[in-house]
């Protein structure tokens, strides 16, 4: 990712998302948003997530910290349980083109959780 799409990804986030605080861990930065709301239909209806962005890495990577119910009731398949600053999160599996530069934080983040949705 280029320099200028990492500080518009991170100060974005800091717009959209008035209550993530941001950390420095090594090369990457972690965004935690205490509280997205998910898909309609997901139980719970919110849930904090984890926003990782690396320079050297093409896309941000997104994380949940609670696992939830679909709306269908069932639970979500490929997901795996990852650590991040002490903390355990969630990544999951997920269909989304990024383009670093005509994609918004916004569009990450809702765009992901979106996956959640799904009824599988």
């Amino acid at each position: 990712m280029r320099p200028e799409n990492y500080r518009r990804l991170l100060d974005e986030l800091a717009s959209d998302y008035p209550d993530a605080a941001s950390t420095v861990d090594a090369t990457r930065t972690l965004v935690k948003i205490p509280a997205v709301r998910l898909p309609k239909g997901c139980v719970p209806a919110q849930t904090a997530v984890l926003v990782v962005i690396e320079e050297s890495q093409p896309a941000p990577q997104l994380y949940v910290k609670q696992l939830p119910k679909l709306p269908n009731g069932s639970a979500p398949r490929s997901t795996s349980p990852v650590q991040f600053g002490g903390e355990s999160w969630h990544t999951f599996s997920f269909s989304q083109p990024w383009d670093e530069d005509r994609h918004t934080a916004v569009q990450l983040v809702e765009g992901r959780l979106r996956r959640f949705a799904l009824h599988e």
